[in-house]
C-alpha cells in the first residue's frame, strides 16, 4: 500500500506499507478523500498530532478484502468514518489521533465502515461529517418554524446548516466576506445573504429580523468572523451555537458579557460520532445537497502541492478532494 504520512511541519512522504487483512478489519480501495482544516492544522504543525502519522479523516472507496462472515462484500462502495472507539471507549480521530485515510487501500476496523446508498456518490458520501455535525448542532438548538437563524461563515459546513434550517422550517441569514462564496449559498436557494465586508451585519439583520434580531446563531470557527459578532446578532434569550474542531476552537477569544446580559444560551460540538448514520439518510434523501461544494480536485500523487495551497489560500476552496 502507497500512504502519504506527515513526518514534520509542512512535510508530506511516501511511504509503502503492507496490507494484511486481519480479523474484523476490512480492506478498503481508497477512491475520494476530503481534505478538511483539521487536516491541514496537523500539516501545519499546528496540533497536537503525535507525527509521523498518516492525515485524512474521511474518505470513500470500496470493498477490496473481506473475512468470511464480514457483513460487507466484494467491490461494496463504502464510507470510511472519521471517528473510532478505543478500548477504553474514548473517541479517538482518524487522522489526528490515529492513523487516517490517504493511501491508496486501508485496512481499518469495520466499526469505521459504513455502506453507502446508491443514490449517494462518491464525491458525495466525502461530506457527510459535516451534515452529522450540523444535524447534531440542529438538534441541540432545538430550531422552530420561522426562526431566524444567523451563520456566520458561507464555507461547506455553513452551507449545509442553512440547508437544514430550510429543511425545518427556518429562515437562514448567511455571513461571509467572500462574494463567491455567497453566490453559492445562492443556488441553495438561501434567501438572505451579508457580506460583512460591504455591509453591516449587525445592522443588516436587525432589518431583516424588523428589529428582533436572530432567534438563533451558528458561529463556524473558521469564518473569519469575529466570534463576538455572534453574541451581537443574537436576540435576548437566544441560542448561539459554536462549531469547529478543537484546534480551531481554541483559539478563540471573545468578551462574555453580552451572553451574560442578554441572558443567550450557548452550545458547541466538535464531532458528528452520533449522527453518521442520520447524516447518511440526510443525504440519500437530498435534504441536503452538495453538488456546488466541491471546486478542486487532485490527484493522489499531488498531494503535498494540495495541502499547499490549501493552508496558503486563505480557505479559498469550499472543498478540495483527493482521488486516491
Amino acid at each position: 500500500m502507497k500512504v502519504w504520512k506527515i513526518t514534520g511541519a509542512r512535510t508530506l512522504s511516501m511511504e509503502e506499507e503492507t496490507g494484511d487483512l486481519i480479523p474484523s478489519y476490512v480492506k478498503v480501495k481508497v477512491t475520494k478523500l476530503g481534505l478538511t482544516s483539521a487536516d491541514i492544522s496537523v500539516y501545519e504543525g499546528a496540533s497536537s498530532a503525535v507525527l509521523p502519522i498518516v492525515p485524512g479523516r474521511i474518505a470513500t472507496g470500496y470493498i477490496s478484502e473481506a473475512n468470511p462472515g464480514s457483513r460487507f462484500r466484494k467491490g461494496e462502495r463504502v464510507l470510511l468514518s472519521p471517528y473510532l472507539k478505543d478500548k477504553n471507549g474514548k473517541l479517538k480521530i482518524k487522522g489526528q489521533d490515529t492513523d487516517g485515510y490517504l493511501a491508496d487501500y486501508v485496512v481499518v476496523p469495520e466499526e469505521c465502515v459504513y455502506s453507502l446508498p446508491e443514490s449517494i456518490t462518491e464525491d458525495m458520501g466525502v461530506f457527510t461529517e459535516y451534515i452529522s455535525i450540523a444535524a447534531g448542532l440542529t438538534d441541540k438548538l432545538d430550531l422552530k418554524h420561522e426562526q431566524y437563524v444567523a451563520i456566520l461563515g458561507a464555507n461547506a459546513l455553513g452551507l449545509i446548516f442553512a440547508q437544514l434550517a430550510i429543511y425545518y422550517q427556518a429562515i437562514p441569514i448567511i455571513i461571509d466576506k467572500s462574494d463567491k462564496k455567497l453566490e453559492t449559498a445562492a443556488e441553495y436557494g438561501i434567501y438572505y445573504r451579508i457580506n460583512s465586508s460591504k455591509q453591516d451585519a449587525l445592522r443588516r439583520i436587525r432589518q431583516i429580523t424588523c428589529g428582533r434580531m436572530a432567534d438563533c446563531t451558528i458561529f463556524e470557527c473558521r469564518s473569519s468572523q469575529q466570534p463576538q459578532l455572534a453574541f451581537s446578532l443574537t436576540a435576548e434569550g437566544g441560542k448561539v451555537g459554536i462549531v469547529g474542531y478543537d484546534t480551531f476552537a481554541l483559539k478563540l477569544n471573545a468578551d462574555i458579557s453580552a451572553i451574560m446580559g442578554r441572558q443567550l444560551s450557548v452550545v458547541g460540538i466538535n464531532n458528528g460520532a452520533a449522527d453518521m448514520n442520520a447524516a447518511i439518510n440526510l443525504l440519500a434523501n437530498e435534504v441536503v445537497k452538495v453538488d456546488h461544494l466541491v471546486d478542486k480536485t487532485v490527484d493522489f500523487l499531488a498531494a503535498p502541492v494540495a495541502f499547499t495551497e490549501a493552508m496558503d489560500g486563505d480557505n479559498m476552496y469550499l472543498k478540495t478532494l483527493i482521488r486516491c
